[in-house]
């Protein structure tokens, strides 16, 4: 019992020399975070831990090493913070320039201009005589660097479109509007119900193609190539390639994703239990011998299991949406050497290059809202699933036109919020495009940022005030009215700007964007970058570098 009560005394001794250590090498609380208090106390921590017994000294060492591991450089802070931002400034780019340590590579590697501050140049006549030391720098940039979302919303004719071309303009080829050295790999979506034999109205991303340096390429439906190649011949840099889907770039989530089932909607229709069984035995098929998804083989499987009329009606519809998309070597069995050619064996190339766009164009007659959507999610998985050697942007057009209520919406809808949710680790870039803001809440709530153009549909109004962070914490405001000392809304005074905001002009929510740099905060050791958190900027969207198709068609 004594040897045991003095290992236990001397154990307190230990700990009590440690603390009394601690206390000497005088850390204050205040300094825990900071990595200047290293250095002054480095002297004093060696002359106080050499009289320390040799548990004493232990612990002394793992207190100072966690100390190192808490303690922040404001500078390295700031310059993190920076590097993830979507959206920021000249003065911020100037401040994050002057404090990168010489041969590091800056935060802003790759940047474009979106547009300039609408309140920053009223009175902008001439912009040569402006001297951008003395005058207000309005500019906004856009982070190309890091990944994110961006949602863009507005009444037809506001400029939605434009922004959209703006900013991948920025994203997939160098100019003088941005910085890229690396320019990324563009993938579109476009479908439009206003579409006759005569032609129809090309997606707008596709005047990219008067710059050189981008590489345009469409994919349409096969049943529409030549009403595409009508509505798209003012394009000398265009190529056309009907949507062919290989069967080796369909597995069992996209075959599930097709069958477009949601469990809300009520139970699960039998045939569906079916189909899980045979996509499972052939896949534990594919795991054994590591080959790919036969489509006939599949087929094969559905036709022996026995399913009723009723039950095959509705799964064979939607593998007749598909079939219609592949290639049709792929879709039948190979056919004898007396029977020929059976037709196209390949699909399309899905390699991600540089400086390139593709546009999934499926506006056809033929082709549902909620067949484009199956498709659609189908070419944005394959394309997710290839090289991050090449950052990608991905942009919805005209979302509210296929985006509805539909079991396939809502597919849709989960890959791109998965996407969204992963987009730094797949170098992603999410730009949707849409009149109406209620198409889903959900991805409104996931966005980096929003860029508002005018609108008068107060039910809009009400969609972003839930989840917009500049609108809903102004709710909770209050300010007197001059003239009847009424309380109205601030969320009005912010529906009066969109209102009044003119084609070209939108207000930019967006709580992670640096607007601003606070030096008198740096003398006091908090941070210096100043974020946009929950207000907006009013700002006008720059021009277009490339050919402009947006233009009203106006009566002569």
């Amino acid at each position: 019992m004594k040897t045991v009560n003095s290992q236990v005394k001397s154990t307190h001794t230990t700990m009590d020399e440690a603390c009394q250590m601690m206390s000497q090498t005088k850390i204050d609380s205040s300094d825990l975070f900071s990595s200047d208090s290293d250095s002054s106390s480095s002297d004093s921590n060696s002359v106080s831990i050499s009289s320390l017994t040799p548990m004493g000294k232990e612990e002394a060492r793992v207190y100072g090493h966690h100390m190192k591991l808490l303690a922040r450089s404001d500078g390295q802070q700031e310059l993190g913070d920076a590097a993830t931002t979507p959206i920021f400034t000249m003065p911020v780019l100037e401040h994050v320039k002057t404090h990168t340590a010489k041969g590091s590579e800056t935060p802003f590697a790759q940047y474009g201009l979106l547009g300039g501050q609408a309140n920053g140049f009223p009175a902008m006549a001439d912009s040569k005589a402006l001297d951008p030391k003395k005058e207000l720098d309005p500019r906004v940039f856009f982070n190309i660097t890091s990944p994110s979302s961006t949602f863009i919303c507005g009444s037809q004719g506001s400029g939605k479109s434009h922004t959209l071309s703006c900013l991948l303009e920025n994203s997939l080829f160098p100019s003088p509007a941005n910085q890229l050295r690396h320019p990324l790999t563009g993938l579109v979506f476009h479908y439009d119900t206003f579409i006759s034999d005569d032609g129809g109205s090309p997606c707008e991303a596709a005047f990219l193609s008067s710059s050189k340096g981008v590489k345009v390429r469409v994919l349409c439906a096969p049943t529409n190539i030549a009403t595409i190649k009508k509505a798209y011949h003012q394009f000398k840099n265009v190529t056309i390639e009907p949507l062919r889907i290989n069967q080796s770039d369909l597995n069992t989530k996209r075959m599930l994703d097709l069958m477009a089932v949601n469990q809300a909607n009520g139970p699960v229709p039998l045939y569906v239990h079916t189909i899980y069984r045979i996509l499972r035995v052939m896949r534990l098929k594919q795991q054994e011998t590591g080959g790919t998804f036969d489509y006939v083989l599949f087929k094969k499987h559905v036709d022996a299991a026995g399913l009723s009329f009723n039950q095959l009606r509705p799964l064979q519809q939607r593998l007749d949406t598909l079939e219609s998309f592949m290639p049709q070597g792929q879709t039948i069995a190979p056919p004898s050497k007396a029977k020929g050619k059976s037709g196209p064996t390949t699909g399309n190339d899905w390699t991600p290059k540089a400086g390139t766009l593709t546009i999934v164009d499926l506006s056809c007659p033929c082709v549902t809202p909620e067949g484009a959507c199956a498709l659609f999610n189908i070419c944005l998985s394959i394309f997710l699933e290839k090289s991050t050697s090449v950052g990608r942007v991905i942009a919805l057009d005209e979302a509210h036109k296929y985006m509805n209520a539909s079991s396939e919406t809502s597919t849709l809808t989960e890959t791109l919020l998965a996407t969204i949710r992963l987009q730094r680790h797949l170098g992603a870039r999410i730009i949707i495009s849409t009149q109406e803001p209620t198409i889903s809440p959900a991805l409104l709530d996931l966005s980096s940022v929003t860029i508002v153009h005018r609108f008068t549909s107060p039910e809009w109004l009400k969609a972003l005030e839930g989840h917009l962070a500049g609108a809903a914490s102004k709710l909770l405001r209050t300010d007197d009215n001059e003239d009847g000392g009424q309380q109205i809304s601030i969320a009005t005074k912010v529906f009066g700007e969109i209102v009044k905001l003119r084609v070209g002009e939108a207000l930019l929510f967006s709580p992670s964007a640096i607007i601003a740099v606070d030096n008198g905060a740096r003398k006091t050791g908090t941070d210096g970058l100043k974020r946009l958190g929950a207000g907006f900027l009013k700002i006008r969207i720059r021009s277009r570098l490339t050919t402009d198709g947006g233009k009203s068609v106006m009566a002569t």
